[in-house]
């Protein structure tokens, strides 16, 4: 309980960032109403449905995510994010979500507060282009240069600690949590997705071990990539061979969806936060 009353002080005091000429980048203040506020948009395609956001995360946008999955009674298949950040305290309860409902999140640009909800996800995204931004969280500008120097640096290792705290539950090892603190707040380390999903545990194991039960084994890495290779040149290997990869991958892929929709539909149906309301699994 202290935690969390700690917690929700922090976040009512510090930003992400904050613009710069440069890089072109804001990070929401937490109290401030922004120009912009993100569209948040839904794709039916059951069971491949999409959410999408798009734009800077402000306060009030994780109530807008239930409203409407509550309006299509459906958990989404994929989460695609295109922000350049924003609100601290809606970035972690979509991340939370996210990881809640097993959802796996496409990027093309995801910059400061917008980490935290690719965190979420279970899975390394399939499209390694684009980048990803990262630098160590501030305080409210206003409100940290009324401190001393003593005051500044212990209520900064509390900042610290909740931030790395989450971060290490959503899988982040801490070369990326080092990392992340390494970068002052008036810059930006840009990342390559693959650089930055190298420093991230996806999926996670307890995850990956609970696939397996269910489903047994997926292709190996070699079989995969001879997987791939065929699909762009068919004559590079044996045709039964390549049949028997593309249905043991078929295979596979079906039983973790319907494992996946089957614990999204377990958990939304006994989720308080939508009224009791019933989903199906199509």
């Amino acid at each position: 309980m202290q935690d969390n009353k700690q917690f929700r002080t922090l976040l009512n005091t510090f930003i992400l960032s904050k613009k710069t000429p440069n890089l072109i980048l804001l990070i929401g203040l937490l109290f401030t109403t922004p120009l912009y506020s993100a569209i948040i948009s839904y794709t039916e395609d059951r069971p491949f449905s999409e959410l999408h956001i798009q734009g800077e995360i402000v306060k009030g946008d994780y109530q807008k995510i239930l409203s409407i999955i509550k309006k299509q009674r459906d958990i989404p298949y994929l989460l695609t994010i295109d922000s350049k950040g924003g609100n601290v305290m809606e970035a972690l309860k979509i991340g939370s979500f996210t990881r809640k409902y097993l959802l796996k999140s496409e990027s093309q640009k995801c910059n400061s507060a917008c980490v935290f909800i690719l965190l979420g996800s279970l899975h390394s995204p399939s499209n390694n282009q684009g980048v990803i931004g990262i630098h160590r969280p501030k305080f409210n500008r206003a409100y940290f240069s009324k401190l001393n120097a003593q005051q500044a640096t212990d209520k900064y290792k509390t900042l610290h600690a909740i931030v790395s705290r989450y971060m290490t539950n959503m899988g982040a090892r801490k070369q990326l949590v080092d990392k992340m603190f390494s970068v002052p707040s008036n810059a930006m380390d840009y990342l390559k997705k693959r650089q930055f999903y190298s420093m991230v545990n996806n999926p996670p194991i307890g995850y990956s071990e609970w696939i397996i039960s269910k489903c047994g084994d997926d292709l190996n890495m070699k079989e995969q990539a001879d997987l791939i290779l065929s699909h762009k040149n068919n004559t590079l290997f044996n045709k039964k061979y390549i049949a028997r990869l593309d249905a043991r991958s078929t295979e596979f892929f079906n039983c973790e969806l319907e494992s996946v929709r089957n614990e999204q539909m377990r958990i939304y149906n006994s989720d308080p936060i939508f009224n009791n309301q019933q989903m199906s699994i199509n």
